[in-house]
């Protein structure tokens, strides 16, 4: 999980009076109705994309509740499909990661932020590096950790070990799990990206 690294990362911006106070809201979007938390006041804002199947608030909880509310305006976001931006159900069609790069930029466009920081996780860092090729003007900062350019064979051996959730540590799992509802080995979506 990205937790402890961002944090790291991160640390030197950390205030020691934090506000916890989130808001979390929908807006339409591209057609969907897209999830998102925010907090904070600041004049710098970022978005935490998320990974495969998470959420802002499995993926990024400690970054919501502990960025300097003064310095940044954060937001986090399900992307469509993931999380409470459900429905629809996730889909993965050949540009999945060029439509969530444009939902992403156009969810910080209809929030009224002038330009941005993309902090990408896993699938997120993909989003994110599309984000900013696609349209650097917008985007102010980035980083990213656990993404990759292309899916090696070595990658795919990776992606089917997986693709058994039951396998995976009850910390990984269970967030999920309570966002989702439902085991996960059910979901459509998660077999078609396994």
């Amino acid at each position: 999980m990205p937790r402890n690294l961002l944090y790291s990362l991160l640390s030197s911006h950390l205030s020691p009076h934090f506000s916890t106070s989130v808001t979390s809201a929908k807006v339409a979007v591209n057609g969907v109705q897209l999830h998102y938390q925010q907090t904070g006041e600041g004049d710098h804002a970022v978005l935490l994309l998320p990974g495969m199947l998470g959420s802002g608030e499995t993926d990024f909880g400690p970054q919501l509740k502990n960025l300097n509310k003064k310095l940044f305006t954060v937001v986090a976001w399900d992307p469509r499909g993931y999380g409470h931006s459900r429905p629809p159900d996730r889909d993965f069609p050949a540009d999945f990661f060029e439509r969530d790069a444009k939902d992403a930029v156009d969810l910080m466009k209809a929030l009224k932020f002038q330009k941005v920081s993309l902090l990408g996780w896993s699938d997120g860092g993909i989003t994110a590096l599309i984000a900013a090729a696609k349209y650097p003007s917008y985007i102010h900062k980035m980083v990213i950790w656990g993404a990759n350019a292309y899916v090696t064979d070595e990658d795919s051996v990776i992606y089917e070990g997986i693709r058994d959730v039951s396998k995976w540590s009850e910390r990984t799992r269970k967030p999920l799990e309570a966002l989702y509802g439902w085991s996960l080995t059910l979901s459509p979506g998660w077999n078609a990206m396994a």
